[in-house]
């Protein structure tokens, strides 16, 4: 209970926050996590986005808005706000060992301005 209740609130302060993905976005630098981005998948209001971080790979989980400038291949800064264990995507028909919610990404600082290639999010059916 204690985790739909967490999971509630992160996605209604989510919904409220209207932000996007911009290279200012602040992180507090002791929470910042860096990955390259594998692939992305949308389904309903979320964006699936696996990444690898140190030779391991993550699935995160986040609003559409925050991943319009970011393509296959970016390193990506992100913080994690909640982690759910087990959790079954209906809209992908997946259950993830393990997704991390996030609320704030951003292209990491050094690779701002390269990486990625042209392949962009995939547009929702």
């Amino acid at each position: 209970m204690k985790k739909v209740i967490t999971l509630m609130l992160f996605i209604a302060a989510f919904a409220l926050s209207g932000l996007s993905v911009a290279q200012e976005t602040q992180l507090p630098a002791d929470d910042i996590r860096t990955g390259t981005i594998k692939e992305m998948q949308i389904a309903g209001s979320y964006v699936y986005v696996l990444v690898v971080e140190d030779g391991n790979e993550a699935w995160l989980a986040t609003s559409p808005g925050f991943v319009k400038d970011i393509k296959y291949g970016d390193v990506i800064e992100y913080r994690v706000d909640v982690e759910m264990q087990d959790f079954n995507s209906k809209g992908l028909d997946k259950t993830f060992e393990s997704l991390l919610f996030v609320a704030q990404i951003r292209l990491k600082q050094d690779d701002a301005t390269e990486g990625g290639t042209e392949e962009t999010l995939p547009q929702n059916p």
